[in-house]
């Protein structure tokens, strides 16, 4: 068996169609849905002030994440996997806007979620980008309703007026779905 062998090349992305937007839809789409670039987020997790003051003890950062770089494309679902404690959550609710990054930008459809600090000005990307938490037991409250926990969202995105018109949206949901009310 040789002692040194030949360097083997990185692998190579095979080449991926840009996605159509519908089957009528003969307009490729090649812009992403969301891009993030250069995103990073850091924590102070330094002692509190007096502390550090009277102390002298310095000033700690965790840098969580730093440089992630995605793109999604348009009707495709994104899956984030990595083993524990590698960034995975703190990118996840970056890009959805429960943290603020540290650096880099978040894009959707091509609009820097940065610059939407109005609530109303980040309702289509919250209606569109959500997250889906492993773990039901902590995401469901078992005291609510198959009615109210699909209604929830209905009701925080004012997707529909009435009391009747909720239960009506979710009639329509679970039949969609195959699970008839």
């Amino acid at each position: 068996m040789p002692d040194h062998l030949p360097p083997v090349p990185p692998p190579t992305a095979p080449a991926v169609p840009p996605h159509r937007h519908g089957p009528d839809d003969a307009e490729l789409i090649t812009d992403p849905l969301v891009e993030v670039q250069g995103l990073a987020k850091y924590f102070d997790v330094s002692k509190p002030f007096l502390n550090r003051v009277f102390e002298g003890a310095p000033r700690r950062i965790l840098r969580a994440v730093d440089g992630v770089d995605i793109k999604i494309p348009r009707g495709e679902t994104f899956s984030l996997v990595g083993e524990s404690g590698c960034g995975k959550s703190t990118v996840a609710r970056t890009i959805v806007g429960l943290y603020r990054p540290s650096r880099g930008t978040v894009m959707f459809e091509g609009t820097d979620l940065a610059t939407l600090t109005r609530r109303s000005a980040r309702m289509p990307f919250h209606r569109r980008v959500q997250m889906i938490f492993q773990d039901p037991f902590a995401s469901l409250n078992p005291r609510w309703r198959v009615l109210d926990i699909i209604a929830e969202p209905i009701r925080a995105h004012r997707l529909a007026g009435s009391a009747a018109e909720v239960r009506e949206r979710v009639a329509q949901l679970l039949t969609h779905v195959k699970l008839a009310p």
